[in-house]
């Protein structure tokens, strides 16, 4: 009986030896299982990262310098800037014989159209075809909603307008401001010509009124034919006739223009 006793009590403590060596290796294996878990769920996508706050102001900035940028060139931009017109095709020219025209119109192409300002008054000239004939010479006032044609009567003498007031092929029209008494507000010149031996020229001023929508603020100051082209000189506007290098010189004084008196 002792043997059998002694026999028991020592595969008892066999079998405890067993039982405490096999449950540190459990715990050892479950451990990296769970950190493999948690390192597989916190998976960030690139949508999330394009979306996140700081790339929304990153792009949000990047749009509102884009437009700061937009709006500096525009601002920029000097108005009323001469056209890339060669001297032989220009209608109103500098004594150095530089192009002065702002705006260029030639039968059958779509309107053109001249911003402008008299004084701190916007405008603008629209040149093209008029319906159903004719050709059309209009300044528009936005803050009014009004336009008004110009009146271009007193060419007598040239052929650059038909029968129906169409402009003739091998003709075109330009415009240009210039400010022939220094008083701060611009005139307009509006030419139609051939550019060789045939140009009718008008100008006018602009006169501050009540009313746009009532009353015409813009007065035809001149209107007499010429040649090839015309030249701006300070207060005068110099018109050649003839092969001779001849010229008339219509000087601008209290609001009206001198006439040559032969």
């Amino acid at each position: 009986m002792k043997k059998v006793a002694l026999l028991i009590a020592l595969i008892s403590t066999v079998l405890l030896s067993s039982a405490c060596t096999i449950s540190p290796v459990q715990s050892n294996t479950s451990q990296p299982l769970d950190t493999t878990d948690k390192q597989e769920g916190v998976e960030v996508s690139n949508d999330d990262a394009a979306n996140s706050p700081n790339k929304e102001t990153d792009m949000a900035a990047s749009r509102h310098d884009q437009q700061e940028i937009e709006t500096s060139d525009s601002e920029s931009q000097p108005e009323n800037t001469s056209m890339d017109i060669s001297a032989t095709d220009s209608l109103i020219r500098s004594p150095e014989g530089k192009n002065l025209s702002q705006v260029k119109w030639t039968p059958g192409a779509p309107d053109v159209s001249l911003p402008m300002k008299f004084g701190k008054t916007k405008a603008e000239l629209v040149i093209g075809l008029d319906h159903p004939n004719g050709t059309k010479a209009i300044v528009y006032f936005p803050s009014s909603s009004v336009g008004w044609s110009l009146d271009m009567s007193g060419a007598d003498g040239s052929e650059a307008f038909d029968d129906y007031g169409d402009l003739q092929e091998g003709y075109k029209m330009q415009a240009a401001l210039h400010d022939f008494d220094q008083d701060g507000i611009n005139e307009l010149i509006v030419a139609a010509g051939d550019s060789l031996i045939d140009e009718c020229i008008w100008v006018y001023s602009f006169t501050t009124v009540g009313d746009l929508r009532k009353i015409n603020p813009i007065n035809q100051e001149l209107s007499i034919t010429g040649q090839s082209y015309v030249e701006l000189v300070g207060k005068e506007l110099m018109v050649p006739y003839g092969s001779q290098g001849l010229f008339d010189s219509y000087k601008y004084v209290d609001k009206q223009f001198m006439k040559p008196v032969y």
